[in-house]
């Protein structure tokens, strides 16, 4: 084995020892929020841990790596907003604490949303504004957009996505688009729109591996690289090459 491959080996060797990998968080707010996590859960993502987030409890049916009923307080008997941003906004301001625990050891946070109804429109917007004023973590919203022929639901989703644009990167799906390959059923077209949701995740995963790999190598792999060169130059006789 050269030189080269044992200092990759070593690398190697470090970054699994020192647990070098991304931490990406994924809150997914509502019924529409908690469907794309269940397809995120079920075809699996290393690094990224799914949070799914509604006031309904069937919510922990959900295949994430963690599920949260909550406003059981708030709506009593009932389990939904019944469209109410401003109730879902209230009940995710209620569990500020738990959201910047879950966040604050995350290098990135993704927060996913079918906009138009109260729990995934509220939840994610309010769940935004406490990032952006406690905490420096980078911020990606995914939001879904109704169909156009739901009026109300689109009129607020449309509304809700100027404030998100003021506050976090964001990308959107419309559903719209659905309507213009109408040989294709609906539910494999959500399903292709989830699928483009994962490949998101998992590039923003794979991305930020690279960034923290390379601050790695930054502050301690070059002093380490030395090192090796040092004692390979003792094992096999040779004085380690200098420039």
């Amino acid at each position: 084995m050269n030189l080269e491959k044992v200092k990759e080996e070593v690398r190697r060797m470090m970054n699994r020892e020192l647990g070098i990998v991304p931490r990406i968080k994924v809150f997914a707010f509502g019924g529409g929020g908690s469907r794309v996590a269940d397809y995120i859960s079920k075809h699996g993502l290393d690094d990224v841990k799914v949070i799914a987030v509604n006031t309904d409890e069937r919510v922990h049916e959900i295949d994430a790596n963690k599920t949260m009923y909550v406003g059981k307080e708030v709506l009593g008997v009932h389990k939904d907003t019944n469209g109410e941003v401003n109730v879902a906004e209230y009940i995710i301001d209620g569990v500020k604490a738990w959201i910047l625990e879950e966040a604050k050891s995350a290098d990135v946070v993704i927060l996913i949303a079918s906009l138009g109804g109260g729990m995934g429109t509220g939840g994610l917007l309010e769940t935004l504004r406490i990032l952006r004023e406690h905490t420096d973590v980078p911020v990606l919203s995914i939001v879904i957009l109704p169909f156009s022929f739901e009026v109300e639901r689109r009129k607020t989703a449309i509304q809700v996505l100027e404030k998100i644009k003021g506050l976090s990167e964001y990308i959107v799906f419309d559903s719209d688009t659905m309507l213009k390959t109408p040989k294709v059923k609906v539910s494999t077209a959500y399903d292709i729109m989830y699928d483009t949701i994962y490949n998101i995740i998992a590039k923003v995963s794979n991305r930020t591996r690279k960034i923290i790999e390379m601050k790695f190598e930054e502050i301690y792999l070059s002093q380490l690289s030395t090192i090796v060169e040092e004692k390979y130059a003792e094992i096999v006789g040779e004085a380690p090459v200098t420039v």
